[in-house]
């Protein structure tokens, strides 16, 4: 397959390398004459294992060309990479001015052009960007019609520099955004013979997607170094502490906890980090991530009653109370802080929690949520049917089923499903998620 790249930098030129190993002619494009003349003679602008290799061959293969002229790039081409880059302004607001410079150079060719290759971004893009600003300057410029005489896809790249070749050749994951179905057929193509779980999404959910890998990446980072300093000022060796930690895979290194959902609770998360906290402050010890937490869970507890306010109901239905499914502790639980506020709204509350029963409650526990819901056993009602005298109804825990669901909503009732509840229609009017 002929596949122009624009952008010789790092993404660009490794990718470059890669893709001439899989047989592929590449013609690399950049503005810079330096990049373009190392290329020409097969030789990499950029110091990365393996690409110096994989270019020299694709070089003495006739596989390899480079070029600064984009009309050239284009001719013949079934496929254009755009790898530029997109840096942060002095603002911190990503800057486009480079993908709008290739999008505009791009969208001039094709308008007095034959060709129609599918054009694949590259280039890590806010979500919205490709709908709303790419696709856009791209048929204003070619007089095209995306979707129609031409396609776009989102494709975001995965590489650590250091490592990047083996990353392409075995990437964690293949993730093609694409605004219509099927729009992305041709670079599917392109990895026939590699393994590995391939994202067909929309454009948006794939933009996402780069963003969440790169802020948990440095989350981690920060988080492992934030843990070590309070293991230093014990006195203990923190490389100790992170080996036992990674090894633990089915909660620590796994998808456990990282589901878009409510806010945390209980009797150890909240009261464990406060102990940090403070024997940070009593070592003066400065730990910015952690500090965070709480205050972060606040504001997600006030953001769920904010919005079940501006629905303005009178009475709410609540389904789960204690802080997770299936037991009756409700210390600290999200949900008795958000039932309190409710109240304090004047709002009427009907609950519907099967394992909490409040002659049952002792000690904490019982002493937290009386001073909390002082007449708790007023607010608990026996079985789902009881809700359906609300006007809107918030599902904490997945102890009701989708069917429960649509019977309310068939009813008139709201519903703010926060236990995403299975096999509910997405789609259905007065259904949302707490994220989606």
């Amino acid at each position: 397959m002929k596949i122009s790249i624009f952008g010789m930098g790092y993404v660009g030129v490794v990718s470059a390398a890669c893709l001439l190993r899989d047989g592929h002619e590449i013609i690399g494009v950049d503005p810079v004459a330096a990049k373009v003349a190392d290329l020409s003679q097969g030789r990499s602008p950029i110091q990365e294992p393996g690409v110096p290799e994989l270019l020299a061959k694709g070089y003495q293969a006739g596989r390899l060309k480079a070029t600064t002229e984009t009309s050239q790039a284009l001719a013949g081409s079934e496929m254009v990479w755009i790898c530029v880059g997109t840096p942060s302004r002095p603002d911190g607001g990503i800057d486009l001015s480079s993908v709008e410079t290739v999008i505009k150079q791009i969208g001039r060719c094709l308008a007095g052009s034959a060709d129609r290759p599918l054009i694949v971004l590259r280039s890590t893009c806010l979500p919205g960007t490709t709908s709303n600003h790419v696709i856009p300057l791209l048929e204003k410029e070619s007089g095209l019609t995306v979707g129609k005489d031409i396609h776009v896809v989102f494709h975001p790249e995965f590489l650590r520099e250091g490592t990047a070749v083996d990353d392409f050749f075995s990437p964690p994951k293949i993730v093609i955004g694409q605004a219509g179905s099927g729009a992305g057929n041709l670079l599917v193509e392109v990895y026939r013979n590699y393994h590995a779980p391939m994202f067909r999404l929309k454009l948006g959910e794939a933009e996402v997607v780069k963003y969440y890998d790169n802020l948990f990446h440095a989350l981690k980072i920060t988080f492992a170094n934030e843990v070590a300093a309070v293991a230093k000022s014990a006195g203990v060796d923190a490389r100790k502490v992170a080996e036992v930690f990674c090894a633990d895979t089915k909660l620590n290194i796994s998808s456990h906890y990282l589901r878009p959902g409510p806010a945390f609770g209980g009797s150890c998360l909240p009261k464990d980090l406060r102990a940090i906290l403070r024997f940070a402050a009593v070592n003066s010890l400065r730990l910015p991530v952690l500090e965070s937490v709480l205050a972060s869970n606040e504001v997600q507890i006030k953001n769920l009653v904010a919005r079940i306010l501006s629905y303005r109901p009178r009475t709410v239905g609540m389904v789960g109370l204690a802080f997770k499914t299936n037991t009756d502790d409700m210390r600290e639980s999200p949900y008795v802080k958000v039932a309190k506020e409710l109240i304090g709204e004047g709002i009427k509350l009907k609950i519907y929690d099967p394992a909490v029963q409040p002659d049952r409650l002792i000690g904490s526990n019982r002493q937290q949520v009386q001073e909390a819901l002082r007449h708790l056993e007023k607010l608990l009602v026996s079985s789902p049917e009881d809700l359906c005298a609300t006007d809107l109804i918030v599902v904490n825990h997945a102890i009701i089923d989708a069917d429960c669901i649509h019977s309310w909503l068939a009813a008139g009732i709201r519903v703010l499903d926060v236990a995403n509840i299975k096999g509910v229609d997405r789609r259905a009017d007065g259904y949302e998620g707490i994220y989606w």
